[in-house]
């Protein structure tokens, strides 16, 4: 594991998340190996291109578009032609050379077979997802301090500079603009009165089970409680996330959740999902307060999934890809349980 020495001690590095798109095969597995090679702090590991911190694209295969958008034409059999809309790329997108043609100037491109310059997108990349990094600080500590945070305020600062508020009173918190992964993890909790609870305009808002989530999505760590490997499980509530960043292996889980409780094992039977997998997107899951081993907490059961019929979720992706740009994979139910108004999330419980 990838570390950074700070106050004497080793901390952990986020894993972050990168999807491809326009790749041979035989060009993906070496552009995969780089990942491995590259000497920045945080760890990257290739993804589904939908659930990604952040991408890269053959320049190659690019043709623009009268309406601005950006065909992609497929590298591998199991890809479809992506239509990416830039004005609406939420995340960072770096181009491999060479560019076909000069109708696009891109911010980001890179020399694929150059480890050099392939290190130097990621390191922009770095910068670029502050966000994600200093969340991850903040998620792992959240969660290592659980049992002593109960529903206060904490004011989190180093060096004299406030750098986040954590309002564990009414599940909100702000961090704040471009605070650095190292401060935060060197940084003190300075536990406030609750009317301290104020969080700063300039600050990014957010709430607790963003800053876990993050956290449990990018460690290496098992999160997963371990009632939850050999008890039944059962669905809580709408997730404390947004909708979209939620898989679609996460849907399938809810959505079977949703309509009758199950043991891990009933999960991998019912879904086809690999163990691995399950444990992981449950892990998110429960600091998301989605999930419960209390039957007493859970949700009234829905309709089986196949006796309704609910509108597929729609994630952020629909308003950059195409219709024509979803990866293929075979035929599932991915609609999402019970898409209710969000109710306040209930902090976690050791006893869920």
């Amino acid at each position: 594991m990838r570390e950074e020495k700070t106050a004497g001690a080793a901390v952990e590095q986020p894993i972050l998340w990168l999807g491809m798109a326009g790749f041979a095969p035989q060009e993906r597995t070496v552009l995969e190996a780089s990942l491995d090679r590259y000497g920045g702090l945080p760890r990257w590991r290739p993804s589904a291109f939908g659930d990604a911190d952040a991408w890269w694209v053959n320049g190659a295969k690019v043709r623009p578009t009268p309406e601005g958008n950006l065909k992609v034409s497929p590298g591998m059999p199991t890809e479809h032609t992506l239509n990416l809309n830039p004005s609406e790329v939420d995340r960072p997108i770096a181009f491999a050379l060479p560019l076909v043609g000069d109708d696009f100037e891109p911010r980001y491109t890179f020399d694929p077979v150059s480890q050099p310059s392939i290190d130097g997108v990621l390191s922009q990349f770095d910068h670029w997802l502050w966000l994600v990094r200093a969340q991850f600080v903040l998620g792992a500590q959240i969660i290592d301090r659980a049992t002593t945070l109960r529903r206060d305020v904490y004011h989190v600062g180093h060096a004299g500079r406030l750098l986040a508020v954590l309002d564990f009173h009414h599940g909100k918190a702000a961090l704040a603009p471009r605070a650095h992964p190292v401060d935060l993890w060197q940084a003190q909790w300075l536990k406030r009165p609750i009317g301290a609870h104020g969080l700063p305009e300039s600050f990014v808002p957010m709430t607790p089970a963003h800053l876990t989530w993050t956290y449990v999505r990018r460690t290496d760590r098992n999160m997963l409680p371990e009632r939850y490997r050999t008890q039944t499980i059962y669905y809580r509530h709408v997730p404390g996330v947004p909708l979209w960043w939620l898989r679609d292996s996460q849907l399938m889980l809810l959505r079977e959740l949703s309509a009758e409780p199950g043991t891990i094992e009933a999960l991998r039977q019912r879904t086809g999902l690999p163990l691995g997998t399950i444990e992981h997107d449950l892990s998110c899951l429960y600091y998301a307060y989605a999930i419960t081993t209390t039957r007493e907490k859970a949700a009234a059961p829905v309709a089986s999934p196949h006796e309704r019929q609910a509108p597929s979720s729609q994630s952020m992706m629909d308003s950059v890809f195409s219709n024509q740009s979803r990866p293929s994979q075979p035929h599932r139910d991915l609609t999402a349980p019970a898409l209710l108004e969000r109710r306040k999330p209930a902090d976690p419980d050791p006893a869920d």
